[in-house]
């Protein structure tokens, strides 16, 4: 059982993967109602690279704002707070998945493209289905489901002969032989990272349960829009991993949501076009 070397990580705030500070201070101000603009401005200004990215994807074909954007205030006066939160999100996620995670048999490119996709997927459904959810909230949540297989993906090794075989003969869940080896599913890792970094309770309730949306407990509606997002691209063959395609689709989650068997037919249909819609924030 690997549990105790997974602890010691956990434990070791060096040995997590880390997220700047000015990403957890930004988010802080975003949940007050009343934030103030400049402060927000100056406040994602104190990092260089997601100041460079603040800019250089608001001015991207991706969120075509109105008039050029040359500073960050621009940007929040443009493209708005909400806009600017997701940009900020976007390149903080980048740093912590651009990784190669072999040992889930998922390249890099293809774990942040996969990512990008559940998180596109997720803002479509939401305005599709006219859901009382905010699309940028369902954005970055579906952003940030594969955080937590990062810390696991280094424990692999030792046991990776066991879990193939384990995965031939009893098609398990995955996260239950994660539980297994690890003592922890990806989800639970991702809980205490996203908690860590201080994240809002709503992305920290969905990157818990995305693949048991009826655990939810703060929003199951935004639970469910991200749970089926992610089993779409899963069985789209993206971002696929060693887990494969065991997760059906909930029909709890199909019940929050009111999705039918058409709109299935129809996300799944327009999954290329959305990849191709991406092309400014896969290269980010």
């Amino acid at each position: 059982m690997l549990k105790s070397k997974v602890d010691e990580v956990l434990k070791d705030i060096n040995k997590l993967p880390a997220i700047s500070s000015v990403v957890s201070k930004v988010l802080e101000k975003l949940q007050k109602p009343d934030v103030n603009i400049t402060d927000l401005a100056a406040e994602i200004s104190k990092d260089p690279a997601i100041t460079a990215s603040v800019i250089k994807l608001s001015n991207s074909a991706y969120y075509r704002a109105s008039k050029p954007v040359r500073t960050v205030q621009e940007a929040l006066m443009t493209l708005g707070t909400k806009t600017v939160k997701e940009i900020v999100l976007l390149t903080a996620a980048k740093g912590i998945l651009s990784q190669d995670l072999s040992s889930y048999q998922i390249e890099a490119a293809q774990l942040w493209t996969s990512s990008l996709l559940v998180a596109e997927l997720s803002s479509k459904i939401v305005l599709h289905k006219k859901l009382k959810v905010d699309k940028d909230l369902a954005f970055t949540s579906g952003l940030l489901c594969n955080v937590g297989k990062i810390v696991l993906a280094q424990f692999f090794s030792p046991v990776m002969m066991q879990i193939k075989t384990d995965l031939k003969e009893n098609k398990e869940p995955f996260p239950l032989l994660e539980k297994k080896y690890f003592g922890y599913t990806h989800m639970e890792i991702s809980k205490t990272l996203l908690e860590k970094w201080n994240f809002p309770e709503e992305l920290v309730d969905v990157v818990t349960n995305y693949l048991n949306p009826d655990l939810s407990t703060v929003n199951p509606l935004l639970t469910s829009v991200v749970h089926i997002a992610t089993i779409l691209i899963i069985v789209s063959g993206i971002g696929i991993d060693i887990g494969g395609e065991t997760t059906p689709i909930s029909p709890f989650a199909l019940s929050q949501t009111g999705i039918t068997d058409e709109d299935i037919q129809t996300y799944f249909l327009h999954i290329p076009d959305l990849q191709a819609g991406l092309a400014d924030l896969l290269n980010i």
